[in-house]
């Protein structure tokens, strides 16, 4: 007997269809294209209902493939990643207000949750007394949506080691297909120095970019190797890696590298707290040095010998010889936000004011071909920038979010029973130190290659020491 078919039951279905066509009607009619985006963003919410998790776990598929776009305002934005994290940072706020009674409270009391709530705080207060608000109030907001994702929705999303490696082999396998697409089409340039970043585009913005999520994503390959039964195909992707590393002829990239294995021996004999101490006192020696008698004038480059080079080998040797251009550049800057230093050192000038103030802080004699500065770009040192922003209580919130989980994960290295757990978060660890190091040559940590995987690996750990201390429910950690 044939089933008469009950139109109540269907009603959301022909709710959304009639939807979907009115949205089409108005798209390709030229009243709104945007319209034909309205069924697709219903569909993803309606997806986050239901499995929220794999919405969560599916960013990291479509992050390496981020392109990032100029539009029609002059505005930039990174596509679909920025508007992805924007609807995780809503999925948080939502899951908040719907499971805010059940979250086991710890989570938030704990001291990386605290300092990095602290840090949040002050952005917000600098937001508020900066010389220019819309500005510092825009980097506000795009900090939100890094941490309210990646940190706090991660904490709620976590709850097993299986939690970690699902979105992180997600990742991992989106960056090797796009490092398959960037050496192909590097292949046919030649492999050369001059064509890096043409081979990178449109999904990597330039070399620098792309040799960042090479080393942030290497130690979660190392994780996956440790972590399975079956070692080869990922004793290949590493080799393969390290060949992709290279091919970046990035020397952030290989000075990362280096200092990555550096920091898991360090953690392996329990000197974080002695190479802080080494790295604090070196840093404040040289900038000592070098801000008593003027003797940074000592650096000042010859304007005509400092170029851009197209061959690696040159750029090497102009890198010692402070003849690199983009070296060069960057001291431009950087004793330009000393002199800013010197007028505001408490509060700052306010998040993301560098590029409006800097220019009459300048020192002629550091000037360079590229000091127009077309691109607006930062100062290239995101410790500095910290510092020129948001004064010295920024500068040593920031601090505190980067070394509180480094003391945490050394601890928790011995701690930890189980090896999995203890190979995760040696991972987390790496990546998170890689964009530390990362930073202090660019202003990456609000770029979407880079932050994400920071404020991630910040969660694992906090997570794991909640869960090594027995604070919440133990899964496998």
């Amino acid at each position: 007997m044939r089933r008469e078919i009950n139109f109540s039951e269907n009603i959301w279905f022909y709710l959304f269809a009639c939807l979907s066509i009115v949205c089409g009607i108005l798209a390709f009619s030229d009243i709104s294209k945007e319209a034909v985006l309205l069924p697709i963003i219903l569909l993803f919410v309606l997806w986050a209902i239901v499995d929220y998790k794999q919405v969560y776990n599916c960013f990291y598929v479509v992050l390496p493939f981020s392109i990032e776009i100029y539009l029609s305002n002059g505005l930039g934005t990174d596509l679909p990643s920025e508007p992805y994290m924007v609807f995780l940072m809503f999925l948080f706020l939502f899951l908040l207000l719907w499971k805010g009674k059940t979250l086991d409270k710890s989570l938030f009391s704990h001291p990386i949750t605290l300092a990095l709530g602290f840090h949040i705080l002050w952005i917000l207060f600098s937001a508020i007394m900066s010389t220019h608000k819309v500005v510092s109030i825009k980097f506000l907001l795009a900090k939100l949506w890094y941490v309210l994702p990646f940190y706090f929705l991660t904490l709620i999303i976590v709850k097993s080691n299986i939690d970690i490696k699902k979105p992180m082999k997600l990742l991992v396998g989106a960056t090797f297909l796009s490092v398959i697409y960037v050496m192909i089409r590097h292949a046919f340039l030649g492999f050369g120095f001059a064509e890096i970043n043409e081979a990178c585009k449109p999904i990597y913005r330039n070399h620098v970019s792309y040799a960042a999520i090479l080393v942030m994503t290497l130690p979660y390959l190392w994780a996956l190797f440790r972590s399975s039964k079956i070692k080869w195909p990922y004793i290949l992707m590493i080799f393969f890696w390290f060949i992709a590393i290279y091919l970046t002829y990035t020397r952030a990239a290989y000075g990362i590298v280096v200092l990555s294995i550096a920091m898991f021996w360090v953690i392996r004999f329990r000197l974080v707290p002695l190479a802080t101490l080494i790295s604090i006192v070196g840093i404040l020696l040289m900038v000592g040095y070098y801000t008593s008698n003027n003797r940074y004038l000592e650096l000042a480059p010859e304007y005509e010998r400092t170029v851009m080079h197209t061959k690696f080998d040159n750029l090497l040797e102009a890198t010692y010889k402070l003849e690199d251009i983009s070296t060069m550049e960057r001291l431009h800057r950087w004793v330009a936000g000393f002199h800013m230093i010197d007028e505001n050192p408490i509060f700052g000038y306010g998040p993301g004011t560098f590029y409006n103030e800097y220019p009459r802080y300048t020192v002629n004699s550091f000037q360079t071909y590229v000091s127009d500065n077309p691109e607006k770009s930062g100062v290239h040192n995101y410790y500095l920038m910290t510092l020129i922003e948001q004064g010295f209580i920024g500068l040593f919130l920031l601090i505190g979010i980067i070394l509180i989980p480094i003391f945490y994960a050394q601890h928790l290295f011995f701690k930890l029973k189980n090896e999995e757990s203890r190979i995760w978060m040696m991972a987390c660890l790496l990546s998170f130190f890689s964009a530390c190091v990362l930073i202090t040559i660019n202003d990456m940590l609000e770029a979407d290659k880079v932050g994400p995987l920071f404020f991630f690996a910040m969660a694992i750990i906090t997570i794991t020491d909640l869960k090594s201390k027995g604070v919440i429910e133990n899964e496998n950690l």
